[in-house]
């Protein structure tokens, strides 16, 4: 009889997503990441320590009990190296930005991460926008040249792009600052209602 592996079978492309609170905390036994270090960020504490100092918030997607994933959101800036919105006539080089800080999914449920990410540009296109400014997603995706780990793929998938395109392998820094443009998303919502 075939060993049946936490989370198999499930399709997580539709996938509740919920905010944590304080009884949701309590999740996240058993949870495996690539990075163990946003395993470690769950288990001291950190996401809720965050959380309840307004710095960011955080959603999940659980299964069974499990942790399956998290996503923590934040203010951020872009700052372009370009300017991005010309033809627009705004000829800003610094926009209103909501960050993904921390993006973690058990290693076990496919496509996960995917679903957070897709769900945070929607909330931030469909959920933010109408109350604030805010024009772009922001990311800095995590690269770690000692270990072969460059998440920009990803987020490539998805339609992020890099901030600074000729920036060299390997990053001045750990990571590199991506964008994607909530335009679209917020033209397509604004239009379902007019």
């Amino acid at each position: 009889m075939p060993l049946i592996k936490k989370f198999d079978g499930v399709n997580f492309s539709n996938h509740i997503v919920s905010e944590l609170t304080p009884d949701l905390a309590q999740l996240g036994q058993g949870f495996r990441c690539k990075r163990p270090e946003f395993q470690t960020f769950w288990k001291k504490g950190r996401v809720m320590r965050e959380v309840n100092a307004h710095t960011s918030r955080c959603w999940i997607v659980q299964c069974d009990n499990s942790l399956a994933a998290y996503i923590t959101l934040l203010a951020d800036k872009l700052i372009a190296t370009e300017k991005l919105l010309e033809d627009e006539k705004i000829k800003y080089v610094t926009f209103p930005a909501v960050k993904i800080g921390l993006l973690a999914a058990d290693e076990r449920a496919s496509k996960v991460g995917k679903r957070m990410v897709e769900w945070a540009l929607e909330y931030a296109a469909f959920q933010v926008a109408p109350l604030v400014g805010v024009r772009f997603m922001t990311v800095d995706a995590f690269y770690d040249k000692d270990n072969g780990y460059d998440i920009s793929g990803f987020y490539q998938k998805i339609g992020f792009m890099f901030v600074n395109p000729d920036e060299q392998l390997p990053p001045q820094h750990s990571y590199r600052t991506m964008y994607f443009d909530l335009k679209p998303l917020i033209d397509s919502n604004l239009a379902r209602f007019n």
